[in-house]
């Protein structure tokens, strides 16, 4: 039987592993294979690992220390510095919301909930490795185990499409900023000024910022 793109090479981006568990589906062509749903599961997992490695890659501006990329090297390690760097990450997130509140026609950011990716990653681990007990699993009665693997492999597609897609997930480097922008964002970080004034600062130099730009052009 020849099946294209299991012949291809490997990629390692969370885009490749998506299409890949997307491809598995795909072939399945809703059979609701047992096989399908082990390859479709280990993937889509790798989807996860790899999306969260790529996150704290850009919350760290691609500065990742020696210690935090041997933290990388495990599943557990990575998924324990993610939750570190989440506060981080929030913040991050908050700010980019309200630049892009002062600038009309830009996306609405979401912020990606790190939590539920370690939970789901943890739940499609169940499909990915040997069964003690069988008649709980690829034996149950009804095939209740396959068809509640297939319905979490759907959720999490569907939850990274509505991330990825239909929304925006950017979040602002912070050495792409103006230096007067650096300093409110730094501020901002370090709780030193709330949403409110932060919002207030960034409108008052907007005049200073534009004028600069227009400048340059």
């Amino acid at each position: 039987m020849n099946i294209p793109f299991l012949e291809s090479a490997r990629g390692v981006s969370f885009d490749w592993h998506i299409v890949q568990t997307m491809k598995w589906l795909e072939f399945d062509g809703g059979r609701r294979l047992d096989s399908t749903l082990v390859y479709a599961a280990v993937e889509l997992r790798a989807a996860i690992e790899r999306y969260i490695f790529e996150l704290l890659y850009l919350l760290k501006e691609g500065n990742l220390s020696p210690s935090e990329q041997s933290r990388c090297r495990s599943i557990t390690g990575m998924f324990t510095l993610m939750k570190e760097t989440d506060p981080f990450y929030r913040k991050t997130i908050e700010f980019t919301k309200l630049v892009v509140s002062l600038s009309p026609g830009l996306p609405e950011v979401t912020m990606v909930d790190t939590a539920y990716l370690n939970r789901k990653w943890r739940d499609l681990s169940e499909y990915c490795h040997m069964q003690f007990h069988p008649e709980e699993t690829f034996t149950s009665i009804g095939r209740k185990f396959q068809e509640a693997g297939f319905v979490l492999i759907h959720e999490v597609l569907e939850k990274f499409k509505k991330w990825k897609v239909e929304s925006n997930c950017a979040i602002l480097a912070r050495s792409s900023l103006p230096e007067e922008v650096k300093d409110v964002y730094d501020r901002f970080i370090r709780e030193e000024i709330d949403p409110g004034q932060a919002r207030r600062m960034l409108i008052l130099m907007e005049p200073v910022l534009q004028a600069r730009l227009n400048s340059r052009q």
